[in-house]
């Protein structure tokens, strides 16, 4: 059973969730920068489960590979545009050593940065985001609902023919006695250019986060049900999708420290949980796409191209 009784229906309705933005706004230079915090950065040493799943053409992220052998992370998920990624990871490593010099390199903490292209509005080529941009979108972040739109990441996405952008939402599910958040943020980039327009290397970023207690397993099933909730859209084949689903529950605190042998107790939902949680996570995924595309603005960006909001009777059919 699920609802839409969460307070502000909004990925930071997670405990412990924030979302921060940079957007640069400067004639050819359309783009910005998406933070998403697991917890509060005042937290040291926390590894939380993670589990991810893609679709269509290969993505480009730092940092996951390692996350998913461990099946563990510890880092902010950063959303940024293609050509900034090396400066993003670079970045966060600087900031994760000033605030604490002892981080350690193998406990699966590899900044995890998401390279969406937005080059129809944005010129690449100037690399305007560099490590000062990343470090506002991070201490940014906030627990408040955040803004959507075209918004940090999602200031020169173009999506379905239209403006894309960043939305989210968040969805509360009753798994036996207990109820549990499931918070999505989507950044829209594919589904079609603007007409007239050439192609561009599309990709839908799906972040999910919610305070069920979930195995690495069971958050893959979860980030492959969320993009599913966009089934009904338009999606080409060939759009990347790429979703990362994590769990604030059964994390692993002060596991520097913690002695090797130590035993990891953990709850479960189960089977029948899994699939309430599943259901909830591809409605909140399909309503966040919905809030990336109606809060969307008009941007106009490289070589004077303009990127208008879809209608409102074109994002009822994309997300029904």
């Amino acid at each position: 059973m699920t609802s839409n009784r969460s307070l502000r229906s909004s990925i930071t309705d997670v405990p412990g969730v924030r979302v921060g933005h940079l957007t640069v706004a400067e004639g050819e230079v359309q783009t910005g920068v998406t933070a998403i915090l697991p917890y509060a950065p005042s937290v040291r040493h926390r590894k939380l489960f993670l589990g991810a799943f893609e679709g269509g053409a290969p993505s480009a992220w730092t940092g996951l590979e390692v996350a998913e052998d461990f099946g563990t992370f510890a880092s902010p998920i950063v959303l940024c545009n293609a050509t900034a990624m090396g400066t993003a990871y670079d970045a966060m490593i600087t900031r994760g050593y000033q605030r604490d010099a002892e981080l350690p390199v193998d406990d699966a903490w590899p900044p995890i940065v998401i390279g969406m292209d937005d080059g129809y509005l944005n010129d690449l080529r100037r690399r305007r985001v560099g490590h000062e941009e990343v470090r506002r979108a991070l201490d940014a972040a906030s627990d408040a609902a955040p803004p959507r739109g075209s918004v940090g990441i999602g200031r020169g996405l173009v999506a379905f023919g239209g403006k894309g952008g960043v939305g989210d939402f968040a969805r509360t599910a009753r798994v036996g006695a207990g109820e549990h958040t499931v918070g999505v943020l989507v950044a829209a980039n594919g589904g079609g250019p603007p007409e007239g327009a050439r192609s561009v290397a599309p990709g839908f970023v799906v972040i999910v986060a919610t305070d069920a207690p979930l195995w690495p397993e069971e958050l893959r099933a979860l980030a492959e049900g969320a993009v599913r909730g966009m089934d009904a859209a338009p999606v080409r084949g060939a759009d990347a999708r790429l979703a990362l689903a994590f769990s604030t529950s059964n994390a692993i605190d002060g596991s520097v420290q913690a002695p090797p042998a130590q035993h990891y107790k953990a709850q479960r939902v189960g089977e029948a949980g899994l699939a309430i949680l599943i259901e909830a996570a591809a409605g909140a995924c399909r309503a966040a796409l919905g809030r990336a595309l109606t809060e969307a603005v008009a941007v106009t960006g490289r070589k004077g191209r303009t990127a208008a909001p879809l209608s409102a009777d074109a994002i009822a059919r994309i997300c029904p």
